[in-house]
């Protein structure tokens, strides 16, 4: 995964990694044996995560449903070429622009994606991303 690939990686004085506590034993581990010190932290979040009531499909295996997103959605996917057709699939079926960000996205690239989505007069209203919108991004997902 893209996150264990940075932890093993990047060479720096400290690294912070958000998520949820499910992670803490594995990235425990690799910091011991990286020889690294780790310290946990938590923090409250700003707003109450929610899960939608209702999935955008009707039905399990409905196709076509992405024309259902409203401005300020996110949808991940984890694949790049998922989240290029799933891209492609809502700008074609809904009057909506979709921000795209993924982990191999240049820095400056995912910033400008990120402040687009965030600009209300932009024109970009849905975000397809993959779990990199969790790297130091802050996002108005609705």
């Amino acid at each position: 995964a893209g996150w264990t690939k940075a932890l093993l990686g990047i060479r720096c004085k400290e690294i912070h990694v958000c998520g949820g506590l499910e992670a803490q034993n594995i990235v425990e581990r690799i910091a011991k044996v990286c020889g690294d010190e780790f310290v946990l932290k938590s923090y409250d979040r700003f707003s109450e995560l929610e899960i939608a009531p209702n999935s955008l499909a009707l039905t399990s295996g409905e196709k076509g449903s992405y024309n259902r997103v409203q401005p300020g959605d996110c949808i991940v996917a984890f694949s790049r070429n998922d989240i290029f057709a799933i891209k492609r699939e809502i700008e074609e079926s809904t009057k909506f622009k979709c921000c795209v960000i993924y982990g191999s996205l240049p820095p400056e690239t995912r910033t400008e994606q990120a402040r687009l989505f965030n600009d209300q007069d932009s024109g970009y209203d849905i975000l397809v991303a993959s779990d990199a919108i969790g790297m130091g991004l802050n996002l108005s997902i609705r």
